[in-house]
């Protein structure tokens, strides 16, 4: 098994994760520790960005191009439009960047380990992290590029995020159904269970966000430009909760930091 494989080791009989190794100044660390991290740094900034936006720049944030009434702030005026939000935002999608991507990577290796080795499925692994990628690069993208400073490529950022975010989804919900190398455990059986639940409720809301923002555009009826914020807000918390079920395929995992390399 070559070095660069990341390997799974069982908490039982294990010493406690924070601690240093003797001789390899290795840390241990819980994967479900890290995940949580991972997702609440996002979820605090959109639920700071949002409220902020709500409770000192109402009328600003939600006003609209035809002046109708309002009564939330689209994701990208609460991220974007107002210096204390804006920093909110691009510090936490920071953050989380690092671990998000290091999260991808253990997962690439859960995959692995649990699937019976098929050629099929090492292709839809291999899919499956080009989307994850493309969707942390977007994230990016349309974070640190707001609307107000460059829309063509804050929309751009949006675009390759919302996509890459849904094939991510479809892929991992296709891989959970594979056969497995061993039988699968209770946590994983309710993570499959909330990932096909999350990814009904992210395309739902999707589709609904592009209808009223069309009807917005078309018609600039009161209150449509609302729902169409509602169900952007859904779309992105589906999104967090996805990823967030990794914590139940791995919960009993760890993985142990070396100086330069997996071990």
């Amino acid at each position: 098994m070559g070095s660069s494989e990341v390997l799974y080791q069982p908490l039982l009989g294990d010493p406690p994760a924070e601690t240093l190794l003797s001789g390899g100044a290795r840390l241990r660390l819980r994967f479900r520790h890290v995940l949580l991290v991972a997702v609440a740094l996002p979820l605090f900034g959109f639920l700071f960005c949002v409220g902020w936006s709500l409770l000192f720049h109402f009328e600003s944030a939600t006003s609209t191009h035809c002046k109708v009434a309002n009564y939330l702030p689209s994701l990208s005026a609460a991220i974007g439009n107002f210096t204390v939000q804006r920093r909110v935002w691009k510090t936490v999608i920071a953050l989380h960047a690092l671990p998000r991507f290091l999260i991808g990577y253990l997962y690439y290796g859960y995959w692995r380990r649990t699937l019976a080795p098929l050629h099929s499925a090492r292709l839809l692994m291999l899919t499956a992290q080009v989307f994850y990628v493309s969707e942390n690069f977007g994230l990016l993208g349309l974070s640190f590029v707001t609307s107000a400073e460059n829309f063509p490529v804050h929309k751009s950022g949006f675009i390759l995020f919302l996509t890459s975010a849904g094939f991510y989804m479809l892929l991992t919900i296709w891989l959970s159904g594979l056969p497995r190398a061993r039988v699968t455990t209770r946590r994983e059986r309710v993570s499959s269970r909330r990932k096909r639940l999350l990814f009904g409720v992210y395309c739902t809301c999707l589709t609904l966000s592009m209808y009223f923002y069309a009807r917005h555009n078309e018609s600039c009826e009161a209150g449509i430009y609302t729902l169409f914020a509602l169900s952007e807000y859904l779309v992105v918390l589906s999104n967090i909760a996805f990823h967030g079920t990794a914590y139940w395929d791995m919960y009993e995992r760890v993985f142990d930091f070396g100086t330069c390399k997996w071990s």
